[in-house]
């Protein structure tokens, strides 16, 4: 209840900021109080004469105008800001220099190496890509017999833990193969347990899986595209990386890192030490809210507490392949409105509690997610990606 009441009193907050992000309704109502023929904004005021407007209402509407006009310029900035983001995001090239992608040619000649192939995000995404190019699939888990069957897809079984024998399987890759044009970096795990009862095996195992992986892959495919002035690679992060949540604070962390790595050293890295070769490659983060991977499974009945459904996987894939065929870096947020926790961090302390709902859980030892041993998933975690 108290949380109902006070996300009512927010929402105010939330209409402006809605309104400062859409300058299309913000310039329609302006346009409505100041330009519009009179019988159309008298149309518009008619509701509002005998209450809102039966006071001062020549000094309310001045007033709403003035407001109007700020939410319009900061609207109008927030579009122009998004536009610079995406440029700069390329290097700040209006066209990517390098040589030229080429998806659904004959030879298939680009080649798709997708960590976490045999399941949710990387499933689809092994279907989708197998369209458009020779596809790579790792997992320590078994690959489906209907991925097996489609051309141009081969399998690794590998541990990406196990760095030793990661690295030789890269080089086993390249001679078979040639060198990827693309990664994606999409396994993961989660332990889904409390800080102190997380054990140590377990965080480690997590942050390999999650990130240091990420490393290593990249280091071993990335002088192979800087060679060929060609190359894409697609981190596949969390909402997480915006918003923790209680009982996943080392998923967080890694996603953290993930975000950091990609978006952030990774770019200037590419922007900064390998000159034109470096520009060529493109980087992409994604950051799905709650859909249908193997978190989600043991997850349902207290995703379900929140009134949470998570969405179908491609609803996330379908971006990313997008993305990808476009030969342009990007940052995907699934839904896309998600993308308004991206600053969460700089907001208030008290609003970030009040979302999460600490305020009136105070005591509420069942509070966040907990799934992994207590549901016979074990200590190395629970697969996501």
């Amino acid at each position: 209840m108290a949380a109902t009441v006070v996300k009512a009193a927010l929402l105010p907050v939330t209409a402006l900021r809605y309104t400062a992000g859409e300058p299309l309704l913000s310039g329609a109502l302006l346009y409505l109080l100041t330009r519009a023929p009179a019988q159309y904004r008298e149309k518009v005021l008619a509701p509002f004469r005998n209450n809102i407007l039966a006071k001062n209402g020549d000094i309310k509407l001045a007033q709403a105008v003035k407001l109007l006009k700020v939410l319009l310029a900061l609207g109008v900035w927030g579009r122009i800001s998004q536009l610079l983001d995406r440029w700069a995001r390329n290097y700040w090239y209006l066209r990517r220099p390098g040589a030229p992608w080429r998806f659904g040619d004959a030879q298939k000649s680009e080649l798709v190496v997708i960590t976490g192939g045999s399941s949710g995000f990387g499933y689809e995404m092994v279907k989708s890509f197998a369209t458009k190019a020779r596809v790579i699939a790792l997992d320590i888990q078994d690959f489906p017999p209907e991925l097996e069957r489609l051309r141009d897809v081969h399998f690794y079984k590998c541990d990406v833990t196990d760095f030793e024998a990661l690295i030789n399987l890269c080089g086993e890759i390249r001679s078979a193969h040639g060198d990827p044009t693309v990664l994606i970096n999409n396994a993961g795990i989660a332990n889904g347990k409390l800080v102190a009862t997380t054990p140590a095996q377990a965080v480690d195992r997590l942050m390999k899986v999650n990130l240091t992986s990420h490393f290593l892959l990249i280091k071993e495919f990335l002088p192979g595209m800087l060679a060929a002035q060609k190359g894409h690679i697609v981190t596949i992060a969390s909402m997480a990386s915006f918003v923790a949540a209680p009982g996943l604070l080392d998923y967080c962390v890694s996603k953290v890192g993930a975000l950091y790595l990609n978006d952030g050293r990774l770019r200037a890295e590419l922007f900064t030490r390998h000159g034109i070769a470096g520009h060529s490659i493109n980087t992409t983060s994604v950051h799905p809210s709650w859909h249908s991977t193997g978190i989600t499974k043991a997850a349902e009945p207290q995703l379900a507490k929140h009134g949470i459904i998570p969405d179908p996987p491609t609803n996330v894939t379908d971006l990313i392949v997008e993305q990808v065929l476009s030969g342009r870096s990007g940052q995907i947020f699934v839904p896309k409105d998600q993308v308004r926790y991206k600053n969460i961090r700089s907001w208030p302390l008290w609003i970030q509690d009040v979302l999460a709902g600490y305020p009136w859980k105070r005591g509420d030892r069942e509070s966040g997610f907990r799934f992994g041993d207590e549901d016979g998933l074990g200590q190395e975690g629970i697969k996501v990606d």
